[in-house]
């Protein structure tokens, strides 16, 4: 298992700019997975660490340094995001991204 998270490309360029493409579709993913009883609560946790996190003075003082105060929280999300869906089950993501691509 954890194997498989470390052979994932989680920084390839083109799925990172799929990624924004198709950020409105994967706000509702992500609301409708928050929302689904059948995703773990282990994974429900994982955004609002990486939330936690960012809130830490260590990451705050970052903040300051014009670049990297915002590169640190688009990795932390990027990766907290990946990891919720990683976290989540398979047919049920199939499941919300098929209704979202239908309209539904």
């Amino acid at each position: 298992m954890l194997r498989e998270f470390f052979r994932m490309q989680v920084l390839d360029p083109f799925r990172l700019r799929g990624l924004i493409l198709h950020f409105p579709q994967f706000v509702r993913l992500f609301y409708r997975l928050m929302g689904d009883g059948r995703v773990p609560i282990i994974a429900k946790a994982v955004p609002f660490m990486g939330l936690a996190l960012l809130l830490t003075p260590p990451a705050l003082e970052l903040d300051v340094i014009p670049f990297i105060g915002e590169l640190d929280w688009i990795v932390v999300a990027y990766f907290s995001l990946r990891i919720f869906l990683w976290l989540c089950p398979q047919e049920v993501v199939r499941e919300h991204v098929v209704r979202i691509a239908r309209g539904a």
